[in-house]
C-alpha cells in the first residue's frame, strides 16, 4: 500500500472521512449549493452513520445549463478534440484512485479492493470511447449514377443517466462517457446514497477540459 492509501486510509478509520470531499452540486462547471438549500446525509454502511451532508434538487438547473452548454464550443469542437478530453479524463481517474476507491468504500460499504477495480474500470470506458469519437461516422448508400446519398450522425441533445448505488463509479462512467464521446451534454442523478464519486469525476472532467455546462 502507498502512502496516500495507507494515509487515506487511517484517516478514514480515525474521523470516519476524508478530507475535502463535495458537498454540492455540480452545475455549470463548478460546486454549487442547492437553490433551495436542501441536503441530504450520506450514511457510510460500515457504522452506520452519517459522515456527510450534500446538497439535494436543482434539477431543472442542471438541465438547463447543459441545453445552453450545447449551443456552445462543445457542439462545435472536433471529434478528435473531444477525444482528448476523455483520454485526459481517464488519465486523472487513474491519478486520483486512491481518493475515488476511497470515497466510494465509505459511501457504499463494498470492499476498498472492489471499489478500486470499479475505478479502474471507470478509467478504462474513458480510455476506450475517447478513441471512438473520431470514428463516429455515416455512410454513403448507392442510389444509381444520379444520385448521391448519405447519412451522419448528430448529438442527441443533453441525455438522463440515473446511476445505481450499488456500482456508482463505474456505471456513471459507462453511461456518461459514450454520452460526451458523442457529443452529448450529460445530466447525472447518483443514487442518494452514493453521491460522492460522481461529483468527483464532474470535478475530474472540468479538470481534463471538459467546457462549462457539458
Amino acid at each position: 500500500m502507498s502512502a496516500e492509501w495507507a494515509t487515506l486510509a487511517e484517516e478514514a478509520l480515525a474521523t470516519g472521512r476524508i478530507r475535502d470531499l463535495p458537498d454540492k452540486h455540480f452545475i455549470a462547471g463548478e460546486f454549487v449549493a442547492a437553490q433551495s438549500g436542501a441536503a441530504m446525509e450520506s450514511l457510510d454502511p460500515g457504522t452506520g452513520k452519517a459522515f456527510i451532508r450534500v446538497a439535494a434538487g436543482d434539477t431543472d438547473h442542471a438541465v438547463s445549463a447543459a441545453k445552453k452548454a450545447l449551443r456552445g464550443d462543445w457542439r462545435r469542437l472536433p471529434p478528435p478534440a473531444r477525444g482528448r478530453i476523455l483520454h485526459r479524463t481517464g488519465l486523472l481517474i487513474l491519478e486520483n484512485l486512491a481518493r475515488l476507491a476511497v470515497a466510494e468504500t465509505l459511501d457504499s460499504g463494498k470492499p476498498l479492493k472492489e471499489a478500486l477495480a470499479d475505478a479502474q474500470g471507470a478509467a478504462r470506458a474513458f480510455e476506450y470511447y475517447a478513441g471512438a469519437c473520431d470514428k463516429l461516422q455515416g455512410e454513403t448508400f448507392q442510389l444509381g449514377p444520379d444520385h448521391h446519398a448519405y447519412s451522419i450522425h448528430e448529438p442527441a441533445g443533453v441525455t438522463a443517466h440515473i446511476i445505481p448505488w450499488n456500482f456508482p463509479l463505474a456505471t456513471l462512467a459507462r453511461g456518461v462517457a459514450p454520452a460526451l464521446a458523442a457529443g452529448c451534454g450529460v445530466v447525472a442523478k447518483p443514487a442518494e446514497q452514493t453521491p460522492l464519486t460522481a461529483l468527483m469525476l464532474a470535478d475530474l472532467l472540468a479538470r481534463a477540459g471538459l467546457p462549462r455546462g457539458v
